[in-house]
């Protein structure tokens, strides 16, 4: 019992990101139902700048290792802004009306683009970022969090909280649900379409770039592929959870982080990516039977 207590608090964080990741997926999916893949990378390209950064101002510019973490920071916040402005104003606005395909192929397109610049900014070799704390707290039947662990949770549940809030009990919010419903009585009631899809896709890439940078600064290193694989299972697990509310995907893709942590605890890691899909695709298979009479 006490190492399924430890498995379960350790994969705390692991749901939370995929939670946060599903959340900004569907705040999305809301306004523009079309697939798109470009999620998992912007994901995954802030937290791969930020360790891009560090390793050039502590390597070449001779800063101190604080210096370079705020470097890196600084680094990523001015790339991953310039991406996602270009994202939600540009991409988005341009391709919301045109059939699906036309959105999947431009997304991949980004994913791929993002992943092979940083690829080649790396030149190739995955790069760690040091531990920042190596302060634990216990909890009991021996498990125990970091510092880290900590605030990475309490910070994605802030954002989602934050994020629900405006969604729900707000002008903007009221705004974005009207279009998501009813897009043309929506315009025709005064309300820019185009500005509520552009600014919710900077919101919604605003929320996977900073669970990005958070999951990068817990995990130390993000592979140069995991943008496009975790682009690809959060299009799944929101597929799963019906794309009904962002709230609801949310708790689907918490639940999955922890099936995963639960995988990694008992079960071959090796076999963990083909059986988690494999569950995924079932879920989607059952959601898509025709009812019953």
């Amino acid at each position: 019992m006490s190492y399924l207590y430890q498995i379960l608090v350790g994969g705390l964080h692991n749901g939370m990101v995929y939670a946060l990741l599903a959340y900004s997926y569907v705040l999305l999916f809301q306004v523009v139902p079309r697939p798109n893949l470009a999620h998992g990378s912007l994901f995954a390209f802030s937290g791969q700048v930020l360790v891009m950064g560090t390793k050039l101002g502590y390597n070449a510019l001779i800063f101190t290792f604080a210096s370079s973490i705020l470097f890196g920071l600084l680094s990523s916040v001015v790339l991953s802004a310039a991406v996602l402005a270009a994202f939600a104003f540009v991409v988005v606005p341009r391709f919301a009306q045109r059939s699906p395909n036309a959105m999947i192929v431009t997304t991949l397109a980004i994913a791929i683009v993002l992943m092979e610049g940083v690829h080649i900014g790396a030149e190739g070799r995955d790069n760690w970022l040091p531990p920042l704390s190596a302060t634990t707290f216990q909890l009991g039947m021996g498990a125990q969090v970091s510092l880290i662990q900590v605030i990475n949770i309490i910070a994605m549940l802030a954002l989602l909280a934050c994020s629900e809030y405006v969604l729900r009990s707000t002008s903007a919010g009221r705004s974005i649900r009207a279009v998501a419903e009813e897009p043309v009585a929506a315009a025709l009631l005064g309300t820019n379409v185009e500005r509520v899809v552009s600014f919710t896709a900077f919101a919604s890439g605003l929320l996977a770039m900073t669970g990005g940078l958070l999951t990068l600064i817990y995990i130390g290193n993000m592979s140069f592929g995991a943008g496009l694989s975790y682009g690809i299972k959060v299009l799944f697990i929101a597929a799963a959870g019906g794309f009904t509310s962002p709230r609801n995907a949310a708790i689907t893709a918490f639940l999955f982080g922890e099936a995963e942590s639960l995988w990694d605890g008992y079960l071959p890691i090796l076999w963990r990516e083909a059986f988690m899909y494999a569950g995924l695709a079932l879920m989607l298979v059952l959601n898509g039977r025709p009812a019953r009479n």
